[in-house]
């Protein structure tokens, strides 16, 4: 397993380089109405909320999305906003004419419990910092913002000594609430943007000085120096938020969403419109994707434990359409878009080797492909010794048709015989569709 956590290393030290291969798709929900918040957990495990009581949910990286609409959630709440605390548990706030409602599941969306309400108020966002702890931020009633504390996983709230006066009539917006451990940010319409370290007074203001409307804000969680503030236009900071610099951006329409990809240098942000904006290593932004219709509302990339696949960003958009960001680390490397015939695993080169080697393997479209689904199989690529004991793992993902080579080094391990096995599975199934295995000899 050593190599294992070798390769992992080496992929995450270069993160902001290896992305290479980027390709958005659509997903399959059922759902045709308005679509207000996605909490993306960790790529695989996502929760999406909307318009009508609906709530959706992934398991799967969005391969299958069941509907969790019902089960005490009233089908006439307005649900602005959505966090995922793991794949059994989520809180979601909506309105119901000028009242507010928060709810939680602990069961996946089996059974939703009223656990908040707030008459003339309205949620703009849950943020929890730990499976316990949590924050809640909704706008001002009685001019102060209603700003509430959760200690036992958002089964109750309280604002006992959370004050903080509204200034200027100033309100607030869904989705605009953003945290990184005990750090907490939540904009404002008023060009401002609210920050604690901890979640509770004291609050610091921080001035964009030229967004009227602060839709969304994104900081980097492993780098909490740089970040971005959107909405009538695009900020930067390069200082946690003290300083907030005016960046160019292109399109049209409120910046509804902006994300990045953690430990990476790359971003992306929506407009209300169709398309989704990038920018790759900190460059200009450029259009990567337009979505075939209905107009974005939020976007929010894996939270923690991504490396690599499928569901590294979703985007809702107001017609029930969820566009999905997937893309391969540099390490699997795509020789040809050419779509194979059947699966092959190639004899690695060179081999016998010293240390380090090529595989190369060919993946066709899947038989089973109908519209909806998706159209490559989960490969997994590994690498035994002669006792059979897994030494590698090279590949962990779905990879779309083509012929594909990965580079792999045994500086750690001994001289001796080993073996590797190409092993797919179909996402739309989980059937084993196909298995190879060859030898190899490492001699040092």
């Amino acid at each position: 397993m050593r190599s294992l956590k070798l390769f992992l290393l080496v992929s995450l030290f270069f993160f902001q380089t290896v992305f290479s291969q980027y390709f958005w798709t659509e997903q399959v929900t059922g759902v045709t109405g308005n679509l207000t918040s996605v909490s993306n957990i960790d790529g695989t495990n996502a929760w999406v909320c909307g318009s009508n009581g609906v709530v959706i949910k992934t398991s799967n990286s969005g391969y299958n999305w069941s509907n969790l609409s019902g089960g005490g959630l009233p089908s006439n709440i307005s649900l602005v906003n959505i966090f995922g605390i793991n794949s059994t548990t989520a809180l979601t706030a909506g309105y119901i004419s000028s009242n507010s409602y928060v709810y939680r599941t602990s069961n996946s969306g089996v059974n939703w419990q009223l656990v908040f309400t707030q008459p003339g108020g309205f949620i703009n966002g849950i943020w929890m910092q730990s499976t316990l702890n949590g924050f809640m931020q909704g706008d001002p009633v009685g001019n102060r913002w209603s700003i509430f504390r959760t200690t036992n996983g958002g089964v109750n709230w309280d604002s006992s000594g959370q004050f903080l006066a509204q200034s200027n009539g100033e309100l607030g917006w869904n989705n605009s609430v953003w945290g990184i451990s005990n750090n907490i940010w939540f904009g404002t319409d008023k060009s401002r943007i609210y920050f604690s370290s901890t979640g509770s007074p004291p609050w610091v203001q921080q001035s964009t000085g030229v967004n009227a409307n602060i839709y969304s804000i994104w900081l980097n969680p492993t780098n909490m120096q740089v970040g971005y503030a959107s909405g009538d236009s695009l900020s930067k900071t390069t200082n946690s938020g003290n300083n907030w610099l005016l960046t160019p951006s292109i399109g049209t329409g409120a910046i509804t969403g902006f994300t990045g990809i953690n430990g990476t240098i790359n971003y992306w942000y929506t407009r209300s419109n169709t398309n989704i904006y990038f920018s790759n290593v900190g460059g200009p932004f450029s259009t990567q994707y337009t979505a075939p219709a209905g107009n974005f509302n939020h976007l929010a990339s894996a939270r923690s434990g991504f490396i690599g696949g499928p569901g590294a960003i979703y985007g809702v958009r107001t017609n029930g359409g969820i566009s999905r960001l997937n893309f391969m680390v540099e390490g699997v490397t795509i020789i040809s878009n050419e779509i194979p015939a059947s699966f092959k695993l190639h004899q690695n080169f060179p081999n016998p080797f010293n240390a380090q080697t090529t595989f190369k393997f060919e993946a066709p479209r899947l038989n089973t492909y109908s519209s909806g689904d998706v159209r490559g199989g989960f490969v997994r690529l590994i690498t035994y010794n002669a006792l059979g004991q897994e030494v590698g793992s090279l590949v962990n993902e779905v990879l779309q048709p083509g012929k594909y080579k990965v580079e792999w080094s045994g500086n750690d391990l001994a001289s001796g015989i080993y073996f590797y096995r190409l092993l797919v599975t179909d996402p739309n199934t989980g059937n084993i569709i196909h298995s190879d295995s060859k030898k190899m000899v490492m001699i040092k």
